[in-house]
């Protein structure tokens, strides 16, 4: 299914750091592939333990991921416009480890981990910037677990 955006969205989405190094064709060959979908607040876009491996990058609202441990719920993370989720699944092929739950209705593109593969030219710049992204993400838990939350 085809993802129709406007050109101010396409360029939107190419500013997104998971987007770095695309150019527009490239862009447009991945939004031919994704899904743009939409839920409400409180509706599980993954589960912790489910096997899906899609790549959702979120246009508008704020999605939270929860992780489970001891009987206890806690959430780890607070997504707003621009943040994506689901690459550690994808990179791995394994089932999730945390859910994600919209906190507020949201819009998302999702994107299929074999779509992605099918298109290697698109696949190579993506699963290096999902590399720089979780980078990012091991350095601030690093940096969390070091000096504090307050760091």
């Amino acid at each position: 299914m085809t993802v129709h955006c406007l050109s101010e969205t396409r360029q939107l989405l190419l500013g997104l750091r998971l987007f770095t190094g695309l150019v527009e064709k490239d862009l447009a060959t991945l939004l031919y592939h994704a899904k743009l979908i939409e839920c409400a607040a409180r509706e599980y876009l993954i589960r912790a333990g489910e096997q899906e491996q899609f790549l959702f990058v979120l246009v508008a609202g704020r999605v939270d991921v929860i992780r489970r441990a001891f009987g206890m719920q806690k959430t780890v993370q607070s997504l707003g416009p621009g943040d994506c989720f689901g690459e550690m699944s994808l990179i791995e092929c394994r089932s999730h480890s945390a859910s994600a739950r919209a906190a507020t209705p949201c819009k998302l593109l999702r994107i299929n981990g074999d779509d992605i593969n099918r298109l290697p030219e698109v696949a190579s710049k993506l699963y290096r910037n999902i590399a720089v992204i979780l980078a990012h993400k091991l350095r601030a838990a690093d940096d969390m677990l070091a000096l504090g939350p307050e760091a």
